[in-house]
């Protein structure tokens, strides 16, 4: 492995950092503040750092600074800080101590290239990530080597996947780019990489195979080319012929319903493809024994209880949950895939899944009714019991054979037989209006009135019901997966920004990380926000509207490029044919040369299929094949007649002193 020299050297004891979602599998350190100081004092003694160079005994430093559509200032480094004599980004070489009196070849079979998070640790530890601890085989306490080092900008990556499934992950180069543009800082290789896949339980193992230009190289601001080699044995997860095989069930398609069996707290998922045509898509779920969950999402492949975009909680008593799913809810860079789960409730749940394509048009049902000749409301009295309208002549038979037959509920006014089943089920629930049959209050209080908390560590991670924990969890979660608007992946929204700027343009904590990397300008070559590429795009066209605007065209009527500084007036490819290196001052020849070239046009053309110049042969005779009406081509004579008004224009420029020649005026056509 060849490496640099390294410039520092420091042992301290491990200290193990527990994976979380806040940190995911990092290859930053959290050190010591003392480090901080050894490094400074290291690098006074040997020289200025991070590329800079003293001219004069002036600082100068080789960074460029930022640049902003919005403002053209820019920051003074003629005074370095502390910092800038730090080498940028700072890469530590981590060794076992039990390997450091080894030979390089043999003391580095276990060392990692890493970074820094912060130097606020126990003195005398370092903090590393649980992962890297498993990589290097380290144990809590054990001695480490801290060296820092200068590696090489990383120009190629060739990673193995180790775990099979792989393979079925759609954009898996898109996912690894994003992986190592936020947690990682320098590869080695050797050293295996755990990628967290939003939708999989355990992260992906990738190996670092082979590396360029180095075995070690710094991966941060660089444009790195990865090579994904997969591996050769194993089951494949190939998603894509799971979601095509509808023989399967695990497809949705239009008039087919799939019979599912599913137990408690356990789900079965589903693959909808929505279809274009379509406005609207219906999920049924019908039960035929049991009581079982409808939940669906875009963007969780296996939607639960609570990661979820349409739900239906229903009480058992209704055997038929129904989801509705338009276009305009779907994901906004067109996917119209949907996941959709069904969870069971009982011990067990018979039921049958299937989708009704435009179910809006079921709901408009026109019912045709009868028209009733009703006696005059003059002559009608509302019974207190059921609450009907009864004709006043029959009301006192009406009103005591409703009391002796019906009963009405005190809290809902429902009415029921008296003496039913459906009497003595009913049921309201104590905390809140909703009422229904008793076997409803189990699913009721389960999911509007009993307390949970979500795995966020946010101030109100505490909940009343887990609908409210739902709706958090579709909205304000900071562990609720969105498709950012630039990298278009699948990744946690992250906390809520205090930035005023992210907050109007709606940027959530990722959006605005991702949001904020720059890209360089193709026109202007400037490092522009991707977030602002829009804004400077138009500053562009803006500019060049405006140059438009304010241009002055060429004097060839039938060309709209800017005029150039020539004596006729022309653009630079109009004028090219009659440019020549000979000394012409009082501009005779350039004068015979004009008139040669409108003769020729006028009399033999230019032989294009697309010309309609008028004082062109060939531009008149396409003319005439296009019309009814013949167009006769210009005789010589002719052809003379009219270049004698555009030469007499240009007579100025053969005189002393020459007078200023108004172009505009000049009726000249010269076919491009």
């Amino acid at each position: 492995m060849t490496l640099t020299h390294s410039e520092f050297k420091q042992t301290l004891r491990c200290t193990k950092v527990p994976h979380s979602a806040a940190t995911g599998f990092t290859d930053k350190l959290y050190l010591p503040p003392s480090t901080l100081t050894a490094l400074l004092d290291s690098s006074k003694r040997n020289g200025l750092s991070n590329g800079a160079t003293t001219t004069n005994g002036r600082y100068q430093s080789h960074r460029a600074p930022y640049y902003s559509p919005f403002s053209s200032e820019e920051t003074d480094y003629s005074t370095p800080s502390q910092t800038d004599l730090l080498p940028s980004p700072l890469i530590f070489r981590l060794i076992p101590a039990a390997q450091t009196g080894l030979h390089d070849r043999q003391r580095n079979s276990r060392a990692v290239h890493c970074s820094v998070r912060e130097f606020s640790h126990e003195e005398g530890h370092a903090g590393i990530p649980e992962w890297l601890m498993n990589e290097m085989e380290l144990a809590e306490g054990d001695s480490v080597s801290l060296e820092l080092v200068r590696l090489q900008k990383g120009t190629h990556a060739q990673l193995k996947a180790l775990n099979p499934m792989a393979r079925g992950v759609g954009d898996l180069r898109s996912l690894l780019e994003a992986y190592m543009r936020t947690k990682l800082t320098a590869l080695t290789v050797g050293e295996t990489l755990l990628v967290p896949i939003n939708g999989v339980v355990e992260p992906l193992s990738f190996s670092v195979a082979a590396l360029e230009p180095s075995d070690a190289i710094d991966i941060v601001d660089t444009d790195l080319s990865v090579d994904i080699v997969y591996a050769d044995s194993g089951p494949i997860l190939d998603h894509s012929a799971v979601e095509h095989n509808s023989a399967s069930g695990n497809e949705l398609v239009s008039g087919v319903g799939i019979d599912i069996t599913v137990s408690k707290e356990q789900g079965r998922s589903f693959l909808l493809h929505v279809p274009a045509e379509a406005n609207s898509v219906d999920v049924i779920l019908d039960c035929v024994t049991g009581d079982a969950l409808l939940v669906a999402s875009c963007l969780v492949q296996n939607p639960g209880v609570v990661d979820n975009t349409w739900f239906d909680f229903s009480a058992p008593s209704h055997k038929q949950k129904r989801l509705r799913i338009s276009h305009d809810q779907l994901l906004p860079q067109g996917s119209n895939a949907v996941h959709v789960s069904v969870v069971g409730f009982t011990t067990l749940c018979q039921a049958k899944i299937s989708i009704d394509l435009d179910g809006a048009q079921n709901d408009d049902v026109k019912v045709e009714t009868k028209s009733l000749s009703l006696p005059n409301e003059d002559d009608l009295r509302l019974c207190a019991n059921c609450g009907s309208s009864v004709p006043a002549a029959r009301f006192d038979m009406h009103r005591i054979v409703c009391e002796r037959h019906n009963v009405k509920c005190t809290r809902c006014d429902s009415i029921f037989k008296r003496g039913s089943d459906e009497a003595k089920r009913h049921w309201h629930c104590e905390l809140c209006n909703v009422s229904g049959d008793i076997d409803d209050s189990d699913k009721h209080l389960h999911f509007f009135h009993t307390p949970v908390s979500c795995t966020c560590d946010t101030e109100r991670s505490a909940f009343a019901s887990i609908v409210e924990l739902a709706e958090h969890r579709r909205t304000r979660c900071p562990e609720r997966l969105i498709e950012c608007r630039y990298c278009h992946n699948i990744e946690p929204q992250g906390p809520a920004s205090e930035d005023a700027t992210d907050i109007m343009d709606g940027l959530n904590a990722h959006e605005a990380y991702c949001g904020n990397r720059t890209i360089e300008c193709t026109k202007c070559k400037a490092n522009v926000r991707i977030r602002q590429v829009l804004v400077h795009m138009r500053m562009h066209q803006m500019r060049e509207q405006v140059a438009r605007e304010n241009m002055v065209p060429c004097a060839n009527k039938e060309c709209s490029r800017e005029r150039a500084s020539n004596p006729l007036g022309l653009c630079t490819s109009c004028f090219g044919p009659f440019y020549t290196g000979q000394h012409d001052p009082d501009n005779h020849k350039l004068l015979k040369r004009l008139a040669r070239a409108l003769h020729t046009q006028m009399t033999r053309g230019c032989g294009s299929q697309r010309c309609r110049n008028l004082m062109c042969a060939t531009g008149l005779q396409n003319i005439g094949s296009s019309s009814d009406s013949a167009v006769s081509s210009l005789s010589q004579t002719e052809a003379a007649a009219l270049m004698v008004p555009i030469l007499k224009a240009y007579t100025p420029l053969s005189t002393l002193p020459r007078p200023s020649i108004d172009y505009a005026k000049i009726d000249l056509h010269l076919c491009k």
